[in-house]
């Protein structure tokens, strides 16, 4: 298994990197996803967030307490929040997305906003793929990551992707979550996420503290 130094693996990933983790909590999401944005914020970049309300309710909180107020960081241009429920319908077809309609939307939002932060960068945390997850439809959400591979590849940007662990647990589940895993630069676990932990524990998965 590979180890690094957590902090430096949560809050210092390397540029233009694609991410997964599985949560097991809302509490650990927080943590993670704030200071992976934080992080973001510390350097200049725009932040992105494509997010059920009630997680960025939580991540923001957090974000506010290291020092970035949402209210803030939205005058400021360098803030960017969007209702996952009401951008994913955008793109999907019955159960089924249609990459032309992701790319006239949200493809299209990436596009202006990864071209206006060109000099400090983008970083974006997502739950596209959760949502279709978390209704057993995992074809879905892995054709999501690869739409977002296709726009990594246009722009520079930092994503990180991230499940509940529960949408795994069940039986059947495990080549379903490998093939979204191979979508990835990088799968990382937080040690107090157990069953996130369990489902990764392989060579893939990094440790990595909530911070």
């Amino acid at each position: 298994m590979v180890t690094e130094d957590t902090r430096r693996v949560v809050r210092r990933p390397p540029a233009h990197e694609h991410i997964l983790q599985l949560f097991d909590t809302p509490d650990s999401l927080g943590n993670v996803v704030s200071a992976f944005l934080y992080d973001g914020w510390e350097v200049g970049e725009h932040l992105l967030v494509v997010a059920k309300p009630r997680h960025w309710t939580r991540i923001a909180d957090r974000l506010a307490r290291r020092g970035c107020r949402e209210a803030d960081a939205i005058e400021q241009g360098r803030l960017t929040v969007l209702d996952v429920h009401a951008t994913l319908p955008g793109f999907m077809r019955g159960q089924h997305v249609d990459p032309a309609l992701f790319r006239a939307t949200l493809g299209a939002l990436v596009t202006r906003l990864a071209g206006s932060s060109t000099r400090a960068g983008l970083r974006i945390y997502g739950e596209l793929v959760e949502v279709p997850a978390e209704e057993g439809n995992f074809e879905a959400a892995r054709q999501l990551e690869d739409l977002w591979n296709g726009l990594r590849a246009q722009h520079p940007f930092t994503l990180l992707c991230g499940y509940s662990a529960a949408h795994f647990a069940g039986l059947g589940t495990a080549p379903a979550l490998r093939a979204i895993c191979d979508c990835h630069t990088r799968v990382q676990r937080n040690a107090s996420d157990l069953l996130g932990s369990w489902l990764l524990n392989d060579e893939r998965a990094e440790v990595a503290d909530a911070g």
